[in-house]
């Protein structure tokens, strides 16, 4: 591997430039900086016909040439050089590459809000990340308690969290990179962090009072002018014209206070005067364009017509039925005329570690069919569902092959080899970037498939990471599945004795001690709800193993909080630690026959 992402047209030619490595060559914009202020030995040239990200990369024995229309072609031109030169120290091999994005726009979306709220270091480190893979798109999902609202102070008065001098310094940070730090505030469903609280619970659509909605009711002008509010302290620290105003899941539309409007206009009419009236107010005061997830209205074409010129819909689906019900969705849309992005996610929500097959098919599919039929970008999502366990290792090899899918999505998928290449490339150039080379990552990817050996597929998560989240006395799951109906002890012996296994081996390697500590925790989570969920196939038989679980659980909290208040801010976490606790305190009541 020369280069990841892998170009559209490398050719590997005879000899080799030596260009001496120095000190600004590991810090990617100093080495931009070095290369368009000038460097012997690289020669830079202007064709205007080039796209803006487009470059032309040439190194024969007597030095470097590179070919640009503009600064961002020059920045991804010297991202592809100074990974060579990492890789090489600086004996670059001779090649011909000539190479521009399959699509326009390629992001990452990390959410902060219902649990981990990283800090500055941390975000940072992710985009640098991102800027190595060519990504040039980020945004940062806020629902509530994770940024400073000026318009509602007390709100946020008691714990630390991003300011609006953290946004514009991030924003700056992305723009040296050549990405766009895109605001994205929900505006509709997922509210209920607000709606919660005393002084907003009005705003809300529900059938009780003692109910916590999660969806804003349109139809309130105080609704409208709250979201105005939260507007107005968040998007001006922002440079996009962009701004992500979600309106997924908004499970209380055409229900409770909003019902009798919603049947005699249809709910999908209701659902686009919301976005229309957001969209006019957002544009008007801050000449933005949105984006919104498109899960609403995906099943009412007939409303297509309704969404406001220049608006983005996000199609987001993260299974593989969602993937393959994606090809209608996206026709749909082009014939229609709507700019969209299709979003796919690196799926460690509900699995804290993701599901890799699963996964990769996802965002192979999403890419493609991104290309085939024309959206505009890709989006790639990272939830904090259930109070965000997973650590964000867990995302790098997915946010790396997304990079690559992104950037050249390759041949289509021919029916047999799952684009192997792809996955195996992403994943050395993460043990490259965060593992000293150690391989590591392969191994994280056969820890991630541990699902496999439960008895039950799950939607968007796996029986052993949801079980942790449930009471002991609960064993059905939704819809999805029941312990009762899970067989014996075989399965989840089977998922328990395969985790330590891996994780045995990558003990073996030798690489950064905290991204090690926050694997070996990740396995140690994994290995506690599979066996979690052996002693509520039979509870009364397990009262011995439910007290060796409850002191397993006394033993991973303080690695669990002292790993998590290293990247993050420390608000948050008692999200999942009140579920260990909630788990560890019902096995220690247990009592037998």
């Amino acid at each position: 591997m020369i280069l990841f992402p892998q170009p559209r047209h490398l050719q590997v030619l005879d000899g080799v430039y030596e260009l001496p490595l120095r000190d600004t060559y590991k810090e990617l914009t100093a080495f931009y900086r070095a290369v368009k202020e000038g460097i012997d030995g690289v020669c830079v040239d202007t064709d205007c016909m080039l796209g803006k990200e487009e470059y032309r990369l040439s190194i024969v024995p007597e030095g470097v040439s590179i070919t640009v229309s503009c600064d961002e072609g020059l920045f991804r031109a010297a991202t592809s050089l100074q990974q060579m030169l990492m890789r090489t120290g600086g004996q670059l091999p001779c090649v011909e590459i000539r190479d521009k994005p399959d699509l326009p726009r390629r992001g990452y979306m990390i959410d902060i809000s219902r649990g981990r709220k990283p800090r500055m270091a941390t975000i940072k480190m992710m985009i640098d990340f991102l800027a190595a893979l060519k990504y040039n798109e980020f945004q940062l999902y806020m629902e509530g308690d994770c940024f400073k609202y000026a318009a509602y102070p007390k709100e946020t008065a008691h714990f630390d969290c991003l300011t609006p001098e953290d946004i514009r310094e991030l924003d700056r940070y992305c723009r040296e990179r050549f990405i766009d730090l895109v605001p994205n505030q929900n505006s509709f469903g997922h509210m209920y962090t607000w709606l919660r609280k005393p002084d907003f619970h009005h705003l809300g659509l529900f059938e009780r009072e003692d109910q916590v909605p999660s969806t804003l009711n349109p139809l309130l002008p105080e609704s409208f002018e709250f979201m105005c509010n939260l507007y107005a302290s968040l998007l001006p620290h922002f440079s996009s014209e962009y701004v992500n105003i979600g309106l997924d899941e908004a499970y209380g539309l055409g229900r409770y206070q909003i019902e009798e409007y919603c049947r005699e206009k249809g709910k999908d009419v209701v659902f686009m005067e919301w976005l229309n009236k957001l969209n006019d107010h957002i544009k008007a005061a801050y000449g933005k364009k949105v984006m919104f997830w498109a899960d609403m209205i995906y099943n009412y074409p007939q409303s297509y017509h309704m969404v406001p010129k220049d608006a983005i819909a996000l199609e987001w689906g993260y299974e593989l039925i969602q993937s393959q019900r994606m090809t209608d969705h996206c026709i749909a849309y082009r014939n229609a005329g709507v700019r969209y992005y299709v979003c796919p996610s690196v799926n460690t929500h509900g699995s804290l570690t993701s599901r890799m097959d699963v996964t990769t098919f996802n965002i192979r599919t999403s890419a493609e069919l991104a290309v085939e039929y024309g959206a505009e970008g890709l989006l790639l999502t990272d939830w904090g569902d259930g109070g965000h366990p997973q650590s964000w290792v867990w995302s790098m090899t997915p946010i790396a092959l997304s990079g690559q899918y992104g950037w050249n999505t390759g041949k289509p998928q021919d029916g047999e080899s799952f684009k192997a290449e792809f996955i195996r490339n992403a994943e050395v150039f993460v043990d490259e970037t965060f593992f000293g080379g150690a391989p590591v990552s392969r191994l994280m990817y056969r820890m991630a498939n541990y699902y496999l050996l439960e008895p039950e597929r799950v939607h968007v998560c796996t029986m052993s990471a949801k079980q942790l989240t449930l009471p002991m006395n609960e064993t059905r799951y939704a819809h999805l599945f029941d312990m009762k109906d899970s067989g014996d002890d075989f399965y989840f012996n089977n998922v328990t004795d395969y985790v330590r296994r891996v994780m045995a081996d990558i003990e073996k390697l030798s690489f950064d001690e905290m991204f090690k500590r926050e694997i070996r925790l990740t396995a140690q989570l994994v290995e506690l709800g599979s066996e979690v969920c052996k002693v509520k196939l039979h509870p009364k038989a397990s009262i011995r193993e439910a007290q060796e679980l409850a002191d397993m659980i006394d033993r991973i909290l303080p690695e669990y909080i002292e790993i998590w208040n290293y990247r993050n801010y420390e608000m948050g976490i008692e999200r999942f630690v009140s579920y260990l606790e909630a788990r560890r305190d019902e096995m220690r009541a247990m009592k037998g026959d």
